[in-house]
């Protein structure tokens, strides 16, 4: 559906079918190279983190942009943005004294995907 929308990038590589077997290659490579890369505690570390820092960003969208539209209180959304900052601050603080790589890769690649999906929207809004 985001693919559709043009809301984040898919390429086919030259694959044959359809977005959702796509997806499923998608899936067996990145999750090949986690299990290849890391260990099981690792993985669910970084999991962990992307889970948390996504759910803020929802969280913050909704109450920028759709609260009064869906009729949310912003008291909600606000208690559960703080509720959320706090699981991540402790989470990310615990990491830093056991892992503080895993702490850095996941920084690294939470940019990576946002400078990614800032470009490609910048590159496709350019072309309407």
């Amino acid at each position: 559906m985001l693919s559709k929308m043009k809301l984040i990038p898919h390429s086919h590589f030259g694959m044959k079918g359809r977005v959702q077997k796509h997806m499923l290659v998608y899936i067996l490579v990145i999750s090949s190279t986690l299990t290849i890369l890391f260990d099981l505690s690792q993985i669910a570390s970084i999991g962990a983190i992307f889970y948390l820092v996504m759910d803020l960003i929802f969280q913050w969208g909704v109450l920028r942009r759709i609260r009064k539209d869906i009729n949310a209180k912003a008291s909600i959304i606000t208690l559960s943005i703080i509720l959320n900052i706090i699981a991540l601050s402790a989470f990310v603080w615990m990491k830093i004294q056991v892992d503080i790589f895993i702490i850095a890769l996941a920084i690294i690649l939470i940019l990576i995907i946002f400078m990614g999906e800032h470009y490609f929207l910048k590159s496709y809004s350019s072309k309407d």
